[in-house]
């Protein structure tokens, strides 16, 4: 409860309670019985906690002199720059007018800073800045609150103010001091939180910079005093900073008021320094329980500032200081306050900027998504560059680049390509060959190969940029890191995901040092990490890096703004405020991912409620459709069919074929790999014409569109000869061939044709993929399986022991694929009639489900059921009959509508009763499964006729002999009409009546059966 209270005041309005009444905690100010000391005592707090929420940022000086810092982002640039772009704004009547009315605005419930804003208004004059700003008035509060959060819209609001203060630093008015020594000592007293203070501790020797203006004094007995005052709270530590002071910083980094004539002890406003003023953190003391921090001013960010200005200028020549902060704030992710502020440039600019301006805004709506808009900023930026009078074709290449990015965006990969290689023809003239604009084209080029899934090209051509920019930027760069990204997908696609994991992390950590670690490059490589985890069975790693990714989104959004009324509880977003609509874009693809990863762990309803979010999103962010929609519109249709919900799975492919044949039809092969989802949907529920008119649609395009690309085809045919011929190398993608066509084989009982494919895969597996670990696994476990099927037990355990031995050692994690295989060799034993055995590797595997897999709730109840089996095999009745009995629980509890499951259970219970000879019970239990079956399932005559049977079976142990004989001829009924070329069963019926009528010494109708 009171995590969320800062101070503690208690008001004693009886004035007399005040020596009786104990109250102690940390938060604990004081009990005040006057109202003005009450108040007096609360400003002050308020003040000294105002000092804690003072920001400070560290930076590496040594990472800035040999990193290229042409897309760093930092606040160093922004704090360095923002003093000369407030000084290029209007400083008039109309200022001023805009800056009242702003603060009766956002003042317009408080009458006392509304007179105080009158007061302003009629009496600030620019020699009176320090007077408004040092006495913490509305001035200061706005100012530094917009600071902090760096927005730049409130500064230009209040430039008038801020006009006057920039430039006293450098006209100094007030800088009379006289000073003997070359350097002066300055103090501040200041309060820290532990975590600040251990920030300060970590970066010593590095530079040190203030979001905001800082005021100190020359006094360190005042600094002393207020420092000293912040002992009431024991999470926070008193510290003094100690910064040493360059004669060379008065004349423009410092002011000197007059403040330290106060006769306030603790005052602190007697130095001034400017906004861009930077520290170098010298060392940090502890005496007389007071924190010293040494600083000294530092020309070390000026320096880090102009390298940041050329290496910029590298990149795009002559680029004002304007247009580079604009960027500055754009690759910042400030996108909004971007925007504006490009806006205002283009109102007065030349030719040449203007064109950068409006390239600039097409960028920003690009990233909003907004693409039509963007299309026509880039078009005017293009056309201003192409003007005959002077024309700037060198530039116009990043224009086109650009173009080309946004058509990527829309599919319209053909139209892409074109804009991509005009792009690299004019870099080709203009730049070296090892310019790393041509390698940005060379990569952009690779990309569209690859969405064209000719990955080969693709490859050669992100190779070939990866080699340029390498050499150019010293292996660390931004753009470095989006070329790895690219390899990473091409090395996923080939399921080389070794590779592709180094690549995307490789990625990662570039992009951590170039921007804050929620940016959405950092959450966008770590989904792509994710995808791979998921692809090399670490679901549960996967799944926690993809939630790590959501939770960035969601950070990035607060930050800026973004109200997000409902996310993780029930991962639903509502958006009030849409600043940056294309992130909606990127956090559905977070959902797909995650949605992903629930699917292999075999959590559908999650995965359909993370698909459901992305497709919500989606739908507001592509209203005229996209092929994104597609993809996740098949995915959901993926769950439903593994559901058995073949009905709703057509209606998504259905939805989904009308989506890509709309807005990707140049990429055939997605709407040739819907075709055959709906056609096995279709098999599924038999209609075999259909699904074959359907497949022949599939395999028509694949051979018409992409007659050259051997590989797609063969996975339409499972033709494993086209794939070894065409592509020898692509290991994984014949294993994943020869176990289907394994797999077919075996549901046609062809058990020697399915070995024969699944030898030939594990021998490719341990030769050329020995890493792959858990497919091996579940390779070598397939092989068992067949050999069960075979009943060859012992040729079966070999294989899964020697499964369970590569799972153990190589992936222990992989609990269900453990619980899997002991579950398997408990089979075997038991079919060779050794409990014993039998028994230790079921409680084996239940014992990992129930520690490991608790949310596994049928699996559990699977192995309770088999543990009942066995215990009953051994004839041990009363132990039979607990699993029989939990099992049942979880499975009325957790998948009530799986009937015919609940039914077996309760045939189970009442096959132990009947052994224990408690008849009643025994009848009981059977009748259940029987009304269970009949109600719910009137067709499943494969579960009725043995229950029907069982029911006679106790009837005629209890002599109830024309009660059974009634279930018998029921169940020779169902076999005559339903199975009537199952002769075994039927007989098994005949004598089944031929016993009752025997034993009721009936034995002529007892002989018409047995004839």
């Amino acid at each position: 409860m009171l995590q969320q209270i800062n101070s503690i005041f208690i008001f004693d309005f009886d004035k007399n309670q005040r020596k009786e009444f104990v109250f102690e905690h940390t938060k604990f100010i004081g009990i005040y019985t006057e109202l003005d000391s009450l108040y007096s005592s609360i400003q002050e707090q308020i003040e000294l906690d105002d000092e804690l929420f003072r920001m400070f940022s560290f930076f590496d000086q040594s990472e800035y002199s040999t990193q290229d810092l042409s897309k760093q982002i930092s606040d160093l640039f922004w704090f360095q720059l923002v003093n000369n772009i407030i000084l290029q704004y209007s400083h008039n009547q109309l200022a001023k007018n805009e800056m009242i009315d702003l603060c009766r605005q956002y003042y317009q419930d408080n009458l006392n800073n509304l007179k105080v804003v009158d007061e302003f208004e009629h009496e600030y004059h620019s020699n009176k800045f320090s007077q408004w700003f040092l006495k913490r008035s509305f001035p200061y509060k706005m100012i530094k609150k917009a600071l902090q959060i760096k927005d730049l819209d409130q500064l230009n609001t209040l430039r008038y103010f801020m006009n006057d203060l920039i430039q006293c630093f450098s006209s100094q008015p007030y800088n009379t001091v006289q000073y003997e020594n070359e350097n002066l000592i300055i103090y501040r007293g200041t309060k820290l939180s532990k975590e600040q203070l251990d920030e300060f501790r970590k970066n010593q020797g590095k530079l040190l910079l203030n979001n905001g203006f800082l005021t100190a004094t020359r006094s360190h007995s005042n600094a002393l005093n207020f420092a000293k005052k912040l002992a009431k709270q024991i999470n926070v530590v008193a510290a003094i900073l100690e910064i040493e002071c360059k004669s060379k910083d008065f004349d423009k980094n410092i002011i000197f008021t007059d403040r330290d004539k106060s006769k306030d002890l603790s005052n602190q406003d007697d130095v001034l320094f400017n906004l861009n003023v930077m520290f170098h953190l010298d060392k940090i003391e502890f005496h007389e329980n007071i924190w010293i921090i040494k600083l000294s001013t530092s020309n070390e960010g000026e320096i880090i500032l102009e390298k940041y200005i050329e290496d910029t200028r590298q990149q795009t020549e002559n680029l004002s200081i304007e247009l580079i902060f604009g960027r500055l704030m754009l690759d910042m992710g400030q996108w909004n306050q971007s925007q504006k502020y490009f806006k205002r440039l283009l109102i007065d600019s030349n030719d040449k900027n203007q064109a950068w301006i409006e390239y600039s805004l097409g960028e920003i709506h690009h990233l909003n998504g907004e693409w039509i808009v963007a299309r026509k900023y880039y078009n005017c930026a293009y056309d201003r560059m192409m003007n005959p009078k002077q024309m700037y074709i060198k530039e116009s290449a990043q224009v086109l680049s650009n173009i080309g990015e946004l058509l990527y965006g829309e599919g319209k990969f053909e139209e892409a390509m074109n804009f991509h290689e005009r792009a690299l023809q004019i870099r080709k003239e203009y730049y070296s060959s090892d310019h790393p604009h041509i390698a940005n084209s060379l990569r952009n080029i690779g990309d569209i190969f690859y969405k064209q899934d000719k990955y080969d090209e693709a490859f050669i051509y992100f190779q070939e940029a990866l080699t340029i920019l390498e050499k150019y930027y010293n292996n660390f760069h931004v753009d470095i890191a989006k070329c790895l990204s690219s390899i990473g997908h091409y090395f996923r696609e080939q399921r080389n995901y070794d590779k592709s994991l180094e690549s995307h992390r490789r990625s990662s950590a570039i992009y951590e040092k170039y921007y804050p670690y929620d940016h959405v490059c950092i959450v966008l490589t770590l989904n792509n990490i994710a995808d791979i985890l998921c692809g090399q069975d670490k679901n549960d790693e996967a799944l926690h890096t993809h939630r790590r990714a959501l939770t960035m989104h969601k950070q990035f959004f607060q930050f800026d703004h973004i109200d997000i009324s409902k996310y993780l509880g029930t991962l639903a977003l509502a958006m009030e405020e849409k600043y940056y609509p294309s992130f909606q874009a990127k956090i559905a693809q977070t959902f797909m991912y995650i949605g992903e990863v629930l699917r292999c762990q075999e959590k559908y309803e999650e995965a359909l409620d993370h698909y459901k979010q992305a497709l919500m999103m989606q739908k507001n962010y592509y209203p005229l459709g996209h092929v994104n929609i597609a993809f996740t519109l098949q995915n959901t249709g993926i769950i439903l069919s593994q559901q058995g919900k073949y009905d709703e799975a057509l209606e998504f492919y259905h939805q989904a074929s009308i989506i890509l044949e709309k807005h990707g039809p140049y990429n055939r092969s997605d709407i040739a790999f819907n075709l055959i989802r709906i056609g096995h949907i279709l098999n599924n529920q038999e209609k075999f014409d259909e699904a074959l008119n359907v497949l022949r649609r599939a395999l028509e395009i694949r051979e018409t569109h992409c007659s050259s690309n051997h590989l797609q085809i063969a996975h339409n045919l499972n033709d494993i000869e086209i794939r070894e011929t065409f592509d020898p190398s692509d290991y994984e993608g014949i294993v994943v061939m020869l176990s289907k066509i394994s797999h077919v084989l075996k549901q046609e009982k062809r058990y020697d044709d399915a070995l024969s494919f699944l030898y030939r895969a594990l021998n490719i597996r341990e030769t050329h993929l020995p890493s792959t670990y858990a497919q091996i696994a579940r390779n070598i476990n397939s092989i068992g399986l067949i050999h069960y099927e075979q009943e060859n037990y012992n040729e079966a355990r070999e294989y899964y022991e020697r499964a369970l031995e590569i799972t153990e050692t190589f992936n222990a994690s992989a609990y269900d694929d453990i619980a899997v295989l002991l579950s398997n060799i408990s089979l075997t034993y038991k079919r060779q009639e050794d409990y014993v055995e039998s028994l230790d590797f079921r409680n084996r595997s239940l014992e990992i489900r129930e520690t490991h897999l608790l949310s596994n709730h049928l699996q559990i109840a699977d192995d309770l059921h088999e543990l009942g089996h066995i215990l009953l095999a051994q004839i041990e009745y009363n132990k039979a009959l607990s699993p029989y009995k939990r099992g049942l629980e979880m499975r009325e509890t957790f998948d009530p509508s799986e009937y015919e499951n609940i039914a077996c259970l309760l045939t189970s219970i009442s096959d132990v009763l009947k052994h224990q000879q408690k008849l009643d019970e025994a009848l009981d239990f059977q009748n259940q499964p029987l009304k269970i079956l009949e109600t719910h399932c009137p067709t499943s005559h494969i579960y009725i006729t043995p229950n029907l049977n069982n029911i006679g079976n106790i009837l005629r142990q209890q002599g109830k002999y024309d009660e059974a004989r009634d279930n018998y001829q029921k169940v020779l009924a169902i076999c005559e009409e339903f199975y009537s070329s199952d002769y075994k069963n039927i007989l098994v019926c005949l004598g089944n009546n031929a016993d009752v009528f025997e034993d009721q010494e009936k034995y002529d109708q007892a002989l018409l059966y047995r004839q």
